[in-house]
């Protein structure tokens, strides 16, 4: 005996294809949050997150930049 839950035929009839799209609603909801969670909103975090002027100053340090006293001379005043 169907009772409207399987995919057969019955599925098309009465309530079974409400039951289906209903599922399909739910798994989309799920996938959806849990890809925002571990892709979107993670890497716009990142982009979006703005370097600290003490970073800026150890970067163009490293690249060179700057020389070393400019740099000690930029730290100095960045702490004040």
């Amino acid at each position: 005996m169907m009772h409207g839950y399987g995919f057969g035929s019955s599925m098309f009839m009465g309530g079974g294809i409400f039951m289906f799209i209903f599922w399909i609603l739910i798994a989309v909801v799920i996938i959806s949050m849990f890809s925002g969670k571990l892709t979107g909103d993670r890497f716009k975090s990142e982009a979006h997150r703005r370097e600290t002027p003490m970073e800026i100053l150890k970067k163009r340090y490293a690249s060179g930049e700057i020389t070393e006293s400019e740099y000690e001379d930029m730290t100095e005043k960045l702490k004040d």
